[in-house]
């Protein structure tokens, strides 16, 4: 699963003897940063055609400095052996995930407020203040994160309606879960069959993978460390207590289960998006920004179509979703190019070359300046869905800058309790006592 962009990246900065001395430069005339003579740029990518990409606009806009910017592409997952390898080799300018920005301010480049009076006119809050405590050094680019997918050709053939009259994102028969568990129940007797294979699953949901299972706990309303507290992450609240009754509803309407008919075990509801998408096993689901869509619809011959999730008792359930967004290296040689490259970056055609060469989706206020064109509507559709998604928190413990709060919700074995709630052996409020009681445990061992 693509979802971290490489701690190595950002982590590696801190390779050098001191800060480059020199400033950026921004030429009011040109409307553009200098390039200092000689300037060489490295810039810090994931994907090889995107790296490609911005060289060549690069070289297209700076003809007089052609070949001056080259791309490294560092891959979407970190790891001890990256770090040591990228010592002292750290790009100029990079693409890094916000929630390792705050710990790693103190090696990175202060933007210029040129770049930072524009940033405010397009870059997507809470993601660029929460990223940025004090001196802005992140603008966030992209989404990094799950939208809600249903499977249009699928429910047709199904007999299913797939009119979204209100525009949406979101079929109007099925733009709630109380009808999609009604859905669900009204196949209890007889699953429905699709291109030969029985329909077992209405929506494969997470259990035992709990970053793309947390929004099922949200159907109360409930937002983890909502208070800012990276003490407090708000299991003892009712809200979150509504969000196990969903998963137990959800059981209740068999929303996914076995060829026997019996539900699905919830230790085996791991990551299963992956396979509704590409195999077409369930109607509705969730897909990541990094998982090939257009791909899967081309093999498969099929529409996926995409929108915020449905709500439950009128409540809007909410993925996670993070950012990633570009830096600048506190050690690069050349601030004033580097600067140039970054705003380069966050042009219209800067993000267009974002757009067509990588499946990222732009992270930018709505009628923002520098908003591409989506030839794809997949991703015109996920950037609307997107803006319903709960930043993931990036925040640490008191007591313990170290440690992220949300260590907490990973480490505490929250997926054996929405497990107990779905298998029935615990009530959705004995869970919750067990999740507070967990959590002060792991609480008093980290936060010191």
């Amino acid at each position: 699963m693509k979802r971290f962009i490489a701690v190595a990246l950002i982590l590696a900065l801190v390779a050098g003897a001191a800060f480059a001395q020199s400033k950026a430069v921004y030429d009011t005339k040109a409307k553009a940063y200098k390039i200092e003579p000689g300037a060489k740029l490295r810039v810090g990518v994931d994907n090889d055609k995107w790296g490609a990409a911005i060289v060549a606009l690069w070289d297209k806009l700076h003809p007089e400095a052609k070949g001056m910017v080259e791309f490294v592409n560092f891959g979407a997952a970190g790891g001890s052996d990256q770090i040591t390898a990228l010592q002292g080799e750290a790009p100029d300018v990079c693409l890094v995930i916000d929630g390792e920005v705050s710990r790693n301010a103190q090696s990175l480049m202060a933007l210029d407020k040129v770049i930072v009076s524009a940033a405010k006119s397009f870059a997507m809050e809470p993601f660029y203040s929460s990223a940025n405590s004090g001196v802005p050094k992140f603008i966030p680019v992209n989404y990094d994160g799950m939208a809600f997918a249903w499977n249009a050709d699928m429910m047709t053939a199904l007999g299913l309606n797939t009119k979204d009259g209100n525009k949406d994102g979101l079929p109007d028969a099925f733009d709630t879960w109380e009808e999609i568990f009604a859905l669900s129940k009204s196949w209890a007797a007889k699953r429905p069959t699709y291109k030969g294979k029985t329909v077992n699953i209405v929506f494969p949901m997470s259990l035992d993978e709990v970053w793309s299972g947390y929004s099922s706990v949200t159907a109360g309303g409930w937002k983890i460390f909502a208070e800012g507290d990276g003490t407090k992450p708000g299991f003892e609240k009712k809200a979150f207590a509504d969000g196990l009754s969903f998963i137990k509803a959800a059981a209740d309407a068999k929303i996914s289960v076995e060829a026997t008919g019996a539900l699905t075990p919830g230790a085996s509801m791991t990551w299963r998006w992956d396979d509704a998408l590409n195999n077409e096993t369930a109607p509705f689901f969730l897909v990541g920004t990094w998982m090939d869509i257009t791909g899967a619809e081309t093999k498969g011959g099929y529409d996926i179509k995409f929108g915020p999730l449905p709500t439950w008792a009128k409540t809007r359930l909410a993925p996670f979703v993070k950012t990633k967004g570009w830096v600048i290296n506190g050690f690069t040689k050349y601030p004033s190019a580097a600067h140039e490259l970054y705003r380069i970056l966050f042009l219209k055609d800067g993000l267009q070359a974002m757009v067509d060469n990588s499946s990222y989706i732009p992270a930018l206020k709505a009628k923002s300046f520098n908003t591409p064109v989506y030839t794809d509507a997949n991703k015109a559709e996920m950037s609307r869905a997107f803006a319903f998604n709960y930043p993931e928190p990036a925040i640490v413990l008191p007591a313990n800058k170290a440690k992220k709060a949300m260590d907490g919700y990973y480490g505490i074995g929250i997926n054996l309790i929405y497990r107990s709630v779905w298998d029935g052996e615990k009530t959705p409020a004995a869970a919750q006592a067990e999740a507070v009681r967990l959590w002060a445990e792991w609480l008093a061992a980290n936060n010191k």
